[in-house]
């Protein structure tokens, strides 16, 4: 089979390409030593909660995910063989890491909702319905049957644009649409906990204001809507990139290009989604006490209990307006 004529311009796009997925890498490994000392205070050096379990999920299925997709595209000897198995290791990590952050978000929104069963109900279901509808896609798509059908080629190991993966076209277009519906998916239920959130940051706003007189809210909510908003817009733009690229003409320059700028988002959101688990267990750290005199992790805060703050506790929590109550939704 002939190899497709290699251009200056293709060779320049690939070394830009390179670079910017080995900075993606390098941004993954350098949060981990970052936060490694925070992961262990936080996470393994602490009681195990169903929330430490889906942190260390996502944690580990984003680090594949990232080292997984530098590894495939840059210049490795791969063979044909590597090259599929490398493909089903990254579509199933992505899948578990978008579910594991999902199931983090919805237990989050349920302790801002004052644990209500109908919010929880609405959200467990809502979850349910999407991760099956992805794992059954996922499934699908990343088996080797299916990516044997849609890779017919590979060149020789010298490089992404060299070493071609040439597709069948008749296995293309199911495949495309499979995974455009996967990410739709997964935007319109993000969504969905975005708003929920947001709603519940309203509540507790303007019941901040009626208890206080002011604006002020108390910062263990604000680190839980600033890290979802932050999450939020970054897999958004990420997951929007993706669904571009579905959209683009194989094989152009424009593709790589947009393939760069999501490597970049893939990378962003594989640090901050983690982080908003180790963010919430720092804060709330921190207002119990600079010398961390909470024996375990505040896993069980619910909020929704209202109570004018007495003066020793408007001085201590930077929000005033409210007391968070200690109970029993486990949101860290």
């Amino acid at each position: 089979m002939a190899y497709p004529a290699i251009t200056t311009e293709m060779l320049q796009v690939t070394q830009t390409t390179d670079y910017v997925l080995v900075a993606a890498g390098a941004l993954v490994a350098y949060d981990k030593v970052l936060t490694f000392s925070q992961e262990f205070d936080y996470m393994w050096n602490r009681r195990w909660t169903f929330p430490t379990a889906l942190y260390l999920v996502a944690r580990y299925s984003g680090d594949l995910l990232v080292i997984g997709t530098t590894a495939l595209n840059t210049r490795i000897n791969w063979t044909y063989s590597g090259y599929v198995n490398m493909s089903l290791a990254i579509g199933w990590a992505e899948n578990i890491f978008l579910l594991a952050m999902q199931a983090i978000l919805v237990i989050r929104v349920y302790a801002l909702f004052n644990q209500s069963r109908k919010v929880l109900i609405f959200l467990a279901i809502s979850y349910v319905l999407q991760a099956t509808a992805s794992f059954v896609i996922v499934g699908l798509v990343y088996n080797e049957r299916a990516l044997h059908e849609y890779y017919t080629f590979v060149g020789p190991a010298i490089g992404r644009i060299a070493q071609p993966v040439l597709v069948n076209p008749a296995a293309l277009p199911s495949l495309i649409t499979l995974c455009r519906d996967s990410t739709i998916y997964s935007i319109v239920f993000d969504t969905i906990l975005l708003l929920f959130a947001l709603w519940a940051f309203v509540i507790h706003t303007l019941e901040a204001k009626t208890l206080d007189g002011g604006w002020s809210i108390n910062v263990l909510v604000r680190t839980l809507i600033a890290d979802h908003l932050l999450y939020f817009v970054c897999n958004l733009i990420w997951l929007s990139l993706s669904i571009a690229i579905s959209n683009a003409e194989l094989g152009g320059l424009s593709v790589i290009l947009l393939n760069d700028m999501t490597s970049v988002f893939n990378a962003l959101v594989v640090v901050f989604g983690p982080r908003m688990v180790v963010s919430l267990r720092t804060t709330e750290n921190k207002t119990r006490g600079e010398g961390g005199t909470l024996e375990g992790e505040v896993s069980t805060i619910r909020f929704g209990v209202r109570e004018p703050p007495t003066q020793s506790e408007s001085n201590m929590e930077e929000g005033g307006g409210f007391r968070a109550v200690v109970e029993n939704a486990q949101i860290d």
